[in-house]
C-alpha cells in the first residue's frame, strides 16, 4: 500500500495542533509566499530523479486555474470510481520547489503550510521532513535538524488524491496544489509551544505549560502583568462580555526568552436554557446565518485576507450574525476577523463523504451499504480524530466559535461517535455539531438537533416535539439559487415564535465560478470532466463577484434587528436585538404621497433589547394619484439597518387618459416608447426598463430587475 493510500497514515513528523497566535520578538516569521519552481506529471511514475526544466508557479494557488489541468465542479460525486482508500494509479502530481536562507541556526526552526491539496511530502535540502494530509487543516514540521546555516533547498510534492480524498468529497470546484500560506519560524529552544486561553462569562483560565511574562490589556489599559508559570486564573474587576452585537476583546501579550506572543480572546459564556433556547451571556439569541465556502472567480480556493474581510463587511450590511464554514477550517485569519466583527461561527472540520452515496448505480442515499463509509471504518478512525483535533486547538481560544462540527454529509457512524466523545472531552465550553447524528435518529451525540432542507411544517413539528430534548438548527436552508430565498421571512417568522428553533444558516453566501476571458463557467465548461454538476454551484446570497442579488436585499429584511408594526395610528416598534439598545440607532419616519415626501421625523428611542415601544403618528386621509405610504427605517449614520413601508388611507383621484399613441423606435442598445407628456426606456442590454419619465419628471429610483 503506497503511504498515500493509508487512512491510518495521516502524518510523519508534524508536530502537535496548537492554537494560534501571533509571533515577534527575538523569533523570525517569514512568508514563503511568492514564485515557486514547479512541474507538474501526470502520475507518480512520470517524476524524474533530477527535473532539468522547470515551469514557474505562484504559492498560493490552485494548479488547475494556473495552467495544469482544468476545472472540475461536483456536488456530490468523486472524480473517480470508488475503491476506499485506493484512488487511481493516474493520479497527476505537483512537485514545488524553492529556496530559503538562514542567516543564523538557533533554537528551533519549523515550516507551516495553511492548506496543502490533498497531501504532501516535504523535503528540505533532500532530507524527507515530513508527510500530511487534510486538504484545509494546518500542518507545521520541526525542520531543525535538515536546515543549514545560508541557502537552504524546500521541496513539497503534493498528490492530486491521497486515502483523505475520500474524505473532502464538498459542494465545490475540486482544486489542488499549496493554496493557502507558506511560512517559515525561528524560535528560542524552549518556546512556549501552545496558550489555551478557556473564554467564559467571569473569568480567563490560561494554560501555557511552561513559566512567562505576561500582560493582559483591556483596550489600552494595562489590566496585569506577572510572571507565570504554567497556568493563571485571571478575573477582570468589571468583565466587560463579548458577544456578536459588541464583540470586546482583550489582549493577551506573553514574553519567554525574547519572544513575545500575543492573541486576543473574549469573555463569553454559551448555555442551553431549561426550554432549550441558546443562551450566549444568559441571554437568547437567534442565529441568523450563512454557510461560507472559500471561492474567488479567479483564484479558486485561495481568497486573500482583504477578500475574506469584504465577505464579512458584507454579511453585516445584511444583518447576517452567524458563519457556518461549510465544510472545512478556514484560515486563522478569518477568525480572527469574525472575533473582531462579531460573528457566531460554527467552526466545520474537513469532512465530507457525499460521494459515497452514489458509488453504485443509481445509488443516492445514505441507507445504503452505508456501514461501508469512512465514518464506520476503523482503519478511518484516527483519521476522523486527526481532523477534528487539529481544527479544535487551532481555534480554541476563539470567542466567536460557539459550535465545533464533525462536518457534512458523511453518514453516521461509530467514528463521529468517537469525534463527539473526545471534542467534549477536551472543550465543554462550546457546543458539539453533528447533523449527521440527527439524520441518522441518533441526535443523543450532538448538543444541537440539526437538520437541513425541512418545510416549514416539518420545522414547526419538531419545535413542538417533546421526544426533541434539544435546540433545533437549520444548518443549511432555503438554498440561495435563483428565487431560493423568496421563504426567508417565513422561517424566520417559525425561528422567532419558538424559543426552541436557534436559526439557520442559508446555503450558501456566494456564486461558484472561474473567469477564463471574462467569461464566468461552472461544471460542463471544460473539457474532460468525468462528472460535474453544470451550474449548480451559482447558488449563493450573492455574485461571485460580491454584488448583491434580488435574494441578498430579502436576506437582510429577513434577518433585520427591528420589526415595525402600524395600526390605527399607532407605531409599534420591537428591538429585536440580544444586546444592544435602539437609542444607539436613529428611527426615521417619512410619509411620502405619490413619491413626494410630505412629512419626515427622526426619533431615538429608547427600547431595551428583545423590548418594544408604541408611540402615535400623526397622518391624515391624503389627496393622491398613485398612493401613499408609511415609511419607517433604523439607521446608523448613513446605514440603513431595517426598513418597514405601510400603505396608507388616501383618496385616489383619476388620472387623466389620453389618446395619443406612443411613438416607438429603437437603436442597437435600447427600445423607446414616447408621447407627449411620458417616455419609457428599455434596456436590450439588461433586459429592463432604465428610464420611465411622466411630464419630464423621472418614476424610476434605478434600473428595473
Amino acid at each position: 500500500m503506497r503511504i498515500y493510500e493509508n487512512p491510518e497514515k495521516t502524518f510523519e513528523n508534524r508536530i502537535n495542533p496548537k492554537s494560534f497566535y501571533h509571533i515577534a520578538g527575538k523569533s523570525e516569521f517569514c512568508l514563503l509566499n511568492g514564485e515557486w519552481d514547479f512541474a507538474f506529471f501526470k502520475n507518480e511514475t512520470e517524476i524524474l530523479e533530477t527535473i532539468e526544466k522547470w515551469d514557474k508557479i505562484t504559492v498560493p494557488s490552485c494548479w488547475q486555474l494556473q495552467g495544469y489541468e482544468n476545472p472540475n465542479y461536483s456536488n456530490i460525486n468523486f472524480p473517480y470510481p470508488v475503491d476506499c482508500p485506493f484512488v487511481p494509479d493516474e493520479n497527476p502530481c505537483g512537485f514545488y520547489r524553492r529556496t530559503f536562507t538562514v542567516d543564523k541556526k538557533w533554537g528551533r526552526i519549523y515550516i507551516g503550510f495553511e492548506g496543502v491539496s490533498s497531501c504532501a511530502f516535504v523535503k528540505v535540502n533532500g532530507k524527507d521532513a515530513g508527510f500530511t494530509q487534510g486538504s484545509h487543516l494546518r500542518a507545521e514540521f520541526d525542520i531543525t535538524d535538515y536546515v543549514a546555516e545560508g541557502e537552504n533547498t524546500l521541496e513539497v510534492l503534493v498528490y492530486k488524491w491521497c486515502a483523505g480524498s475520500y474524505l473532502e468529497s464538498q459542494d465545490m470546484f475540486r482544486y489542488n496544489g499549496i493554496f493557502r500560506d507558506v511560512y517559515l519560524t525561528q524560535r528560542p529552544a524552549g518556546h512556549i509551544e501552545d496558550i489555551e486561553i478557556i473564554p467564559n462569562a467571569e473569568k480567563f483560565d490560561i494554560k501555557i505549560g511552561t513559566n512567562a511574562k505576561l500582560k493582559i490589556f483591556e483596550g489600552d489599559k494595562l489590566l496585569i502583568e506577572k510572571d507565570i508559570e504554567n497556568e493563571l486564573v485571571f478575573v477582570p474587576e468589571n468583565p466587560i462580555l463579548w458577544n456578536a452585537e459588541k464583540p470586546f476583546l482583550y489582549t493577551f501579550v506573553f514574553e519567554k526568552d525574547g519572544e513575545i506572543l500575543t492573541l486576543k480572546s473574549g469573555l463569553r459564556d454559551i448555555r442551553i436554557s431549561e426550554n432549550y433556547e441558546l443562551l450566549v451571556n444568559g441571554v437568547p439569541v437567534k442565529l441568523l446565518g450563512v454557510n461560507h465556502h472559500d471561492t474567488s472567480k479567479f483564484r479558486g480556493w485561495c481568497q486573500s485576507e482583504e477578500e475574506l474581510r469584504k465577505d464579512l463587511m458584507l454579511m453585516k450590511e445584511l444583518n447576517i450574525n452567524c458563519v457556518r464554514t461549510s465544510h472545512y477550517p478556514p484560515i486563522p485569519q478569518f477568525i480572527e476577523m469574525c472575533d473582531e466583527m462579531g460573528f457566531y461561527v460554527i467552526c466545520e472540520t474537513d469532512i465530507e463523504t457525499h460521494g459515497f452515496a452514489r458509488r453504485t448505480a443509481g445509488g443516492n442515499g445514505y441507507d445504503v451499504q452505508s456501514n461501508d463509509w469512512p465514518c464506520s471504518r476503523k482503519d478511518y478512525e484516527a483519521e476522523h480524530i486527526d481532523r477534528m483535533r487539529r481544527m479544535v486547538e487551532l481555534f480554541k481560544n476563539a470567542p466567536s466559535v460557539i459550535m465545533w462540527s464533525t462536518g457534512n454529509e458523511s453518514a453516521h457512524g461509530v467514528n463521529h461517535v468517537k469525534m463527539i466523545e473526545w471534542t467534549k472531552q477536551r472543550d465543554n465550553t462550546r457546543l458539539v455539531h453533528c447533523e449527521d447524528a440527527c439524520r441518522k435518529g441518533q441526535f443523543h451525540n450532538s448538543d444541537v438537533y440539526s437538520m437541513m432542507y425541512l418545510g416549514y411544517g416539518e420545522l414547526e413539528s419538531k419545535a413542538l416535539s417533546n421526544d426533541i430534548n434539544r435546540p433545533v438548527f437549520l444548518c443549511e436552508y432555503s438554498h440561495a439559487m435563483g428565487n431560493g430565498p423568496g421563504d426567508l421571512v417565513d422561517y424566520c417568522e417559525i425561528f422567532r415564535k419558538y424559543p426552541k428553533v436557534i436559526g439557520g444558516c442559508i446555503w450558501e453566501w456566494a456564486d461558484h465560478v472561474v473567469t477564463e476571458n471574462g467569461v464566468e463557467k461552472y461544471g460542463g465548461d471544460f473539457e474532460g470532466e468525468l462528472t460535474n454538476d453544470s451550474n449548480f454551484c451559482c447558488d449563493g446570497l450573492v455574485f461571485a463577484d460580491r454584488s448583491f442579488k434580488a435574494g441578498s436585499l430579502e436576506a437582510k429584511y429577513a434577518y433585520q434587528p427591528m420589526k415595525a408594526m402600524f395600526e390605527d395610528g399607532v407605531l409599534t416598534v420591537f428591538n429585536r436585538f440580544s444586546f444592544t439598545n435602539l437609542n444607539e440607532y436613529k428611527l426615521n419616519i417619512e410619509i411620502k404621497v405619490d413619491g413626494k415626501t410630505v412629512s419626515t421625523e427622526t426619533r431615538t428611542l429608547d427600547v431595551a433589547p428583545l423590548s418594544k415601544t408604541e408611540f402615535p403618528v400623526d397622518i391624515k386621509k391624503y389627496e393622491c394619484f398613485h398612493g401613499a405610504y408609511l415609511d419607517v427605517s433604523l439607521s446608523k449614520g448613513d446605514f440603513v439597518v431595517a426598513q418597514e413601508q405601510f400603505e396608507l388611507p388616501c383618496n385616489i383621484k383619476p388620472t387623466e387618459k389620453t389618446t395619443e399613441k406612443a411613438k416607438l423606435k429603437e437603436d442597437k442598445y435600447n427600445i423607446y416608447a414616447c408621447g407627449e407628456d411620458f417616455s419609457y426606456t428599455y434596456s436590450k442590454f439588461y433586459g429592463g426598463f432604465t428610464s420611465i419619465k411622466v411630464k419630464d419628471e423621472e418614476q424610476l429610483a434605478g434600473r428595473t430587475k
